[in-house]
């Protein structure tokens, strides 16, 4: 895993090559362009038309079973496909709002059955208005000045009508009376049976218009490239009868460059970053783990002077949320759900990305849950293979404490020792971070190496301290006496940094507190499911086994919560805070969008 090495290169062609040469470059996909000019607003040149084909396009694509696409190449009346759509969109929008209400209503005059009110004529005018009126309001008909009856008795529920030829007013009783309306239930059943059937017909209708889908995902790409290529042709520098364009690209894509400058009778020059450049960073990991450039970029770009630190974010992201979880059924059920989808995650780039993340997740809790010998909250019986491989007490605290610290002091030091092989070649700026980590390491004997150890600690902690001023100090050039008293102050300032460095090493002990709160909640609720049972051991078994599939579920999704949130926070946070000495901006290559599969 690394940073990718940049070029600006800077491409000069005739202007009337222009168009060419862009969609040419857009093809290639290798260059991130730098405008040359400050460009104008862009807009879609109908904007109409865009937002109409991008409804409809969403529309295929939400729809449950689309069926198998025509190929390019078939006619395509693009707008008379994007009115079917649409229409479509709208009918089912439409029968499904009335399938809501008639449903509501339903349910409201389910309770009343099947009835159909009097005419307005009928009563002279006046009209029924029906309430279901809990029993234990019945004092309110008492207080009712219009006329009333109960024509019915539910469980909790009084069925009253009340004569008026107004609509009541809203604090006439305690509910609010229900819809009635015209038609009675039978009637309401049997349009929302019909609606019901149309829904039907319409979702057959919309799986067969995601034949177009191709297309007109492939239209939309198009008109997208084609607005890209506007843009990008907004940002050239045009003189007379040339213009030239100019991008980072990766220094092994400057052949493909060339091969295209040399087919278009253009100039091509190529040249590494000059020292005041700030280029933007393009992360590239092995095709097997790409995944952890994502978990990278999904909080910050590094600078393209600083380094990638893609691979130890995945490793650590693994092992602290295996610490979190604390459990191998736990991890079990991860492993098992991300090898029934595993097949399905490949369909894209994405989803192969996210399987492999999902896999190192899985395959580190389980090791860990069996190390710490919880599984679903139980542990293995003494004598027994897994109680062999049982060698971390999770609820010993001292010694969960120490792991979690130390586990935190192996991932402050991988930052310092980032920092310091990126400072090799800056003379003193070396000797800070190979000071924290010697007082990281001091602080850590100090604690844990007893009596006999705790002079030595202390000594080192010392010594590094006296590391990180001078480091800090370093950094300030000398021309002037006052210099010096500048970077007495820097590297006295660089020391206020202890406090910051105690708080973060704390924070690790996240893990262990999380940890054990996952194990001790799946064992507790393993306890009252057995307690229920052996009250109660017939229908005990039922509500038993209801309390563990609940108190699991709940104990689960706590623990992959919690994994996900805290174990990428130590590395956003506490790893990246002192392992990332500056931060950059993300490579987006000026390349096609992709057309749907």
């Amino acid at each position: 895993m690394s940073i990718v090495p940049l070029a600006r290169v800077s491409l000069c062609g005739a202007r009337a090559d222009k168009e060419a040469t862009l969609a040419d470059l857009q093809a290639l996909g290798v260059v991130h362009l730098i405008p040359l000019r400050e460009a104008p607003p862009l807009a879609p040149s109908d904007p109409e038309a865009r937002r109409r084909a991008q409804t409809a396009f969403r529309h295929l694509m939400e729809t449950p079973e689309p069926l198998r696409p025509y190929r390019p190449g078939t006619a395509f009346d693009r707008d008379a496909v994007i009115a079917r759509i649409l229409d479509n969109r709208r009918e089912l929008r439409e029968l499904r709002d009335r399938r809501d209400d008639l449903r509501e209503r339903i349910a409201e005059l389910a309770p009343w059955g099947d009835f159909t009110l009097p005419p307005a004529d009928a009563l002279a005018g006046m009209r029924l208005w029906l309430y279901p009126l809990p029993i234990k309001e019945r004092a309110a008909l008492d207080r009712l000045e219009l006329p009333w009856a109960v024509v019915g008795r539910g469980p909790t529920t009084l069925h009253v009508a009340v004569v008026s030829r107004e609509e009541p007013p809203l604090d006439a009783l305690p509910v609010r009376h229900i819809r009635a309306g015209d038609a009675p239930l039978s009637a309401l059943r049997a349009e929302l049976d019909g609606v019901e059937i149309a829904i039907e017909e319409a979702e057959h209708a919309r799986a067969a218009l995601t034949r177009w889908r191709l297309l007109l995902g492939a239209d939309l790409a198009a008109a997208e490239d084609a607005d890209a290529r506007r843009d990008a042709g907004e940002g050239t520098l045009d003189e007379r009868e040339f213009f030239a364009v100019q991008g980072w690209a990766p220094e092994d894509a400057v052949p493909e460059l060339d091969a295209l400058a040399a087919a278009r009778g253009m100039a091509l020059l190529a040249e590494p970053p000059a020292p005041a450049d700030t280029p933007p960073t393009l992360l590239r990991s092995p095709e097997g783990v790409a995944g952890a450039s994502d978990l990278t970029n999904f909080y910050t770009s590094p600078g393209y002077r600083s380094w990638d630190p893609s691979l130890v974010v995945f490793a650590s992201f693994a092992v602290f949320f295996a610490m979190i979880l604390a459990d191998a059924g736990y991890a079990a059920l991860i492993a098992a759900a991300t090898a029934l989808f595993w097949k399905r995650l490949g369909a894209n780039a994405t989803g192969t990305r996210l399987r492999v993340i999902l896999a190192a997740l899985a395959g580190a809790s389980l090791v860990y849950g069996a190390l710490v010998g919880s599984y679903f909250g139980v542990a293995p019986p003494p004598g027994s293979l897994l109680a062999a491989v049982d060698v971390i007490d999770i609820e010993n605290f001292e010694t969960m404490m120490a792991i979690s610290v130390i586990a935190g002091a192996i991932h402050l030091t991988v930052a310092h020792g980032a920092v310091a092989w990126l400072a090799r070649r800056r003379g003193g700026e070396i000797w800070a971070p190979l000071g924290w980590i010697v007082a990281i390491w001091g602080g850590i004997l100090a604690w844990l190496g007893g009596d006999g150890a705790t002079a030595l600690g202390l000594g080192l902690v010392a010594a590094g301290l006296a590391g990180v001023f001078w480091g800090s100090a370093a950094k300030l050039p000398v021309a002037t006496p006052l210099d010096w008293l500048k970077r007495l102050g820097a590297g006295a300032m660089s020391l206020t940094g202890i406090t910051r460095k105690f708080g973060d090493l704390l924070s690790y002990l996240r893990l262990f507190a999380l940890g054990l709160a996952s194990a001790s909640l799946a064992a507790t609720f393993n306890g009252l499911a057995m307690d229920i049972h052996a009250a109660n051991p017939g229908l005990g078994l039922l509500f038993a086994v209801l309390v563990l599939l609940f108190g699991h579920t709940v104990t689960f999704l706590l623990g992959v919560m919690s994994g996900v949130v805290h174990g990428l926070r130590l590395n956003f946070i506490e790893f990246f805070g002192w392992g990332l000495t500056e931060e950059g901006y993300p490579f987006k290559a000026f390349a096609k969008r992709e057309a749907p599969a």
